[in-house]
């Protein structure tokens, strides 16, 4: 028996308005500004010594993951009002709210950088003269072996923060991306017996392995670490993940849920018209010739059996 929470019929009008809507969001291609590609993470990351990706990416990540956790939301909630699977429903809304936006890593990533640049700024307007040379000797040139490259140095303490800073925020970007796909990972899992139930196939899992690398993408870390910008290896891992699942991953998920949604309204809607193609049937009597009804095994007019 059904419980009265999860109800299998009553509005089904209702239910195709939102699954129309549910494919709408699913479908759509660009859910956010799109992610940077090499080119412009180059031109705009190194003059800004790495930190504009660092407080771009996880914003424009924040934007996405916002507008796909609800379209899995809305999802969950039309499967719920569906009702054909009550005890997957728990799990699946559960997943489905799990898939949101998680801030932590987005304000360790911001303060990260305010304290590399209060760091530079507190240093160059008190303590250090500032001059291009300067700067870039605390950064890029200071492997090169300047004269101030000295341990100790306050030019070696800028560098270290430098470094080590960008990098702690670029990894939690990175954790923040494959944090979320291991959610909607997890959601595709919980729908999949929802999915069965309607004798369709599963949703495919398009996991986003950790080696997925690029030659070129691999060639720039290799580059900024050479001038002493080791951020750039954890900088290059965040930025091909971000890339990758909101360009190609998250899409075909997206398109496969979708298609999963679409082929269950055709099966309800194909329903009715099944049981009025069955053909209709008379009475074996030839006295009665009554209309049988469909599956019926006696004649409701006289009592003779079927032997059809």
């Amino acid at each position: 028996m059904v419980p009265s929470g999860y109800p299998t019929s009553g509005a089904p009008a209702a239910q195709d308005d939102l699954a129309a809507l549910v494919v709408r969001r699913l479908e759509r291609r660009r859910l956010a500004p799109p992610s940077w590609g090499l080119l412009k993470t180059i031109v705009l990351g190194v003059p800004t010594f790495g930190l504009l990706p660092l407080i771009v990416w996880p914003m424009r990540f924040r934007e996405y993951v916002t507008e796909e956790s609800q379209a899995l939301q809305e999802l969950a909630e039309w499967a719920r009002a569906r009702g054909r699977r009550p005890a997957a429903i728990g799990p699946l809304m559960a997943a489905a709210e799990d898939s949101s936006f998680r801030t932590l890593p987005l304000i360790l990533s911001a303060m990260l950088a305010i304290f590399t640049v209060g760091a530079f700024v507190i240093q160059f307007t008190n303590f250090i003269p500032f001059t291009v040379d300067g700067l870039l000797g605390c950064t890029y040139y200071y492997s090169c072996g300047k004269p101030d490259a000295t341990p100790g140095s306050r030019a070696q303490l800028l560098y270290m923060a430098w470094c080590v800073s960008l990098s702690i925020g670029y990894l939690l970007h990175w954790a923040q991306v494959r944090g979320h796909m291991a959610d909607v990972t997890r959601f595709v899992a919980r729908f999949n017996p929802v999915a069965e139930a309607e004798s369709l196939p599963p949703v495919r899992g398009h996991k986003l392995p950790i080696g997925v690398f690029r030659p070129l993408w691999i060639l720039t870390a290799v580059m900024l670490a050479v001038y002493g910008a080791w951020w750039g290896i954890p900088m290059v891992l965040a930025g091909m993940a971000q890339r990758r699942y909101t360009s190609v991953t998250g899409n075909l998920i997206r398109h496969e849920l979708a298609k999963r949604v679409k082929d269950m309204v055709a099966m309800r809607r194909e329903a009715p018209q099944a049981i009025e193609a069955i053909p209709s049937r008379r009475c074996g009597n030839p006295r009665c010739l009554a209309t049988l009804p469909p599956r019926a095994r006696f004649c409701t007019r006289c009592g003779t059996a079927d032997r059809a």
